[in-house]
C-alpha cells in the first residue's frame, strides 16, 4: 500500500504553487498519495506521516518540517532565494551538498534549505525565465545552476526528495527502471521519395560543387535499386525488438525552409513509411523551426493536420525541432492544440537531466499560476549532443549513456534516448555511430 502524506501550510495561505511542488516530491518523485486537511487541528490528529512546511521551526518534527523562504506563497516570477544558499549537509538539508533557497535556522545556527522552493524552481523552469540563450533561441545548459553545481548528471530532484524520505524511515513506492527510444525523423530518406524539380535541382547542386561521391550514391539509389542510406527504419526496429522495447518515432511534417528540411509529407513514400511505423511503434509529431518561433499557432495547427492526413489520428505526442521551447509559452500552444506529451525536455548541449528529473511529470504555467494537463517527458541524452556538442568517441559515448543509465537505476526512474534515423546510416561524420546505438542498450537496459 502507498504511503499517504498530511501536509500542513503554516503562516501562508495555501497556493497552486504549494499544491504543484507537493505533486512532484509525493506523488511523482515518491510514488506517495497526498492528503490536504482543513486546518491545523485535522492536520495534527491525521494518522501516518505528517509534514509541515513554513511557519517557526518545529524541532519536534525534524526533517518533517521546511522552512519557507516565501517563492510558493505568491507569485513571483523571480526571487531573491538563488542567491541564499544552505549548508552543504545535515538535517535540514536533504542528500549531500548545499541547495538555493536558504533560511537562517536562529535556534541552531544553521541555513537549512527550503527545498520545496528548489523542486518547484527547477521543475518548472523558472531558471530560464529572460536568461541568455544560444543562436536558436534555446537556453543552454552551460547557463544553468545544474551545470554549474554539478547536478546534471543524474536526477538531482529524484534523489534530494529519495534522500529526505529515507531520512524519515520511509521507503519510496518500489517502481521499475525503464529505457524509452525515440527516434527524431528529421529527414526520412536522403535521396528516395523527391519531387522531380527537387532532384533536378540537387543533382545540379551536386555537379556544381563537384561532390561526384554523393551524385554517384543518389544515381546508385534512384536507378541502380540501392537501399536508401536514410532508410534505416528496418534496422533500428530489429534492435528495439531484441531488448523489448516499444520505440517512438517523432516526424517532422513542416514546409521546407531554413532549418526544416524534410522529405515533403505528400509523397507516397512518406505515407507508405509512416504506415510501416505504426505497425511496430508509436508515432508523434516533430514541429518545425517555423512553427515553433511563429507569433501564432497556425503553422503548427497545419503540420497537425497533417499528421492527421497521414496517421489517421490526432497529435498527442510531439518534441520540438532543434528541441526548441521556451517556457510556459511553448507549453501553452502546445496545450491549446490538444497535445497532451511533449517530449522535447532535454538540453542540446549536454546530456543529463534539466529539470532534474528522470520522471514524466505534469508541466507548470508560470505565467498563470497554475498546474497543466501537459505531460512532460524528460530527455536524457541525444546522439548530436554526443558526438558533436561533447565531441566524444563512439566508446566514449557508451561509457557516457552507461553512467546514466547508472543514476537512473539508483531511482528506478525512466532513461530516455534521443536518436536520429540518418545518424546510424554509417555516413560522414556517423561512421562508428550505428554500434554505439546497438550497444548502448546493451549496457543501459
Amino acid at each position: 500500500m502507498a504511503q499517504s502524506v498530511a501536509i500542513w501550510i503554516d503562516g501562508e495561505r495555501l497556493t497552486a504553487r504549494h499544491r504543484y511542488t507537493a505533486y512532484i516530491v509525493f506523488e511523482v518523485a515518491l510514488g506517495w498519495s497526498v492528503h490536504w486537511p482543513a486546518d491545523e487541528s485535522d492536520w495534527a490528529q491525521s494518522k501516518g506521516l505528517k509534514v509541515c512546511y513554513g511557519g517557526k521551526c518545529r524541532p519536534d518534527m525534524g526533517p518533517a518540517w521546511i522552512p519557507s523562504a516565501g517563492l510558493l506563497a505568491g507569485e513571483f516570477l523571480t526571487h531573491p532565494g538563488t542567491e541564499m544558499w544552505s549548508n552543504a549537509e545535515g538535517p535540514g538539508v536533504p542528500g549531500a551538498g548545499r541547495l538555493p533557497f536558504g533560511v537562517r535556522n536562529e535556534d541552531s545556527g544553521r541555513t537549512d534549505a527550503d527545498w520545496w522552493s528548489w523542486v518547484f524552481w527547477m521543475a518548472t523552469r523558472m531558471e530560464e525565465r529572460n536568461a541568455p540563450r544560444d543562436a536558436f533561441g534555446r537556453f543552454c545548459a552551460a547557463s544553468s545552476m545544474a551545470y554549474r553545481e554539478g547536478w546534471l548528471g543524474r536526477p538531482e530532484v529524484e534523489y534530494r526528495v529519495r534522500a529526505w524520505a529515507k531520512s524519515l524511515g520511509c521507503n519510496p513506492a518500489p517502481r521499475e527502471y525503464a529505457v524509452q527510444a525515440t527516434i527524431d525523423v528529421d529527414s526520412a530518406f536522403a535521396y528516395k521519395h523527391r519531387s522531380p524539380v527537387r532532384l533536378v535541382g540537387a543533382c545540379i547542386k551536386d555537379a556544381i560543387r563537384a561532390d561526384f561521391k554523393r551524385l554517384r550514391a543518389r544515381w546508385n539509389v534512384l536507378a541502380n535499386g540501392e537501399s536508401d542510406p536514410y532508410a534505416t527504419y528496418d534496422w533500428l526496429e530489429d534492435v528495439h525488438r531484441r531488448h523489448g522495447l516499444r520505440a517512438r518515432y517523432f516526424l517532422l511534417l513542416a514546409d521546407r525552409g531554413t532549418f526544416d528540411r524534410p522529405v515533403d509529407w505528400q509523397q507516397p513514400g512518406m505515407q507508405t513509411l509512416i504506415q510501416r511505423l505504426m505497425k511496430t511503434a508509436d508515432v508523434g509529431l516533430h514541429p518545425g523551426v517555423a512553427a515553433h518561433d511563429a507569433a501564432d499557432a497556425h503553422k503548427m495547427k497545419e503540420e497537425g493536420r497533417r499528421f492527421e492526413r497521414l496517421t489517421g489520428t490526432a497529435v498527442t505526442h510531439t518534441r520540438q525541432h532543434y528541441l526548441l521551447q521556451r517556457f510556459p509559452s511553448s507549453w501553452q500552444r502546445l496545450e491549446s492544440l490538444g497535445v497532451a506529451h511533449d517530449h522535447s525536455l532535454g538540453y542540446a548541449d549536454a546530456i543529463g537531466f534539466r529539470a532534474g528529473l528522470s520522471r514524466s511529470f505534469c508541466a507548470f504555467d508560470l505565467s498563470r499560476n497554475e498546474r497543466m494537463n501537459l505531460v512532460l517527458h524528460p530527455v536524457a541524452a541525444m546522439d548530436a549532443t554526443l558526438n558533436r556538442y561533447l565531441h566524444l568517441s563512439p566508446d566514449e559515448a557508451l561509457d557516457a549513456l552507461e553512467q546514466l543509465a547508472r543514476e537512473v537505476k539508483a531511482v528506478e526512474g525512466t532513461l530516455t534516448l534521443l536518436w536520429h534515423n540518418e545518424t546510424v546510416a554509417e555516413l560522414n561524420e556517423w561512421v562508428g555511430w550505428r554500434a554505439v546505438y546497438e550497444q548502448a542498450f546493451e549496457r543501459v537496459c
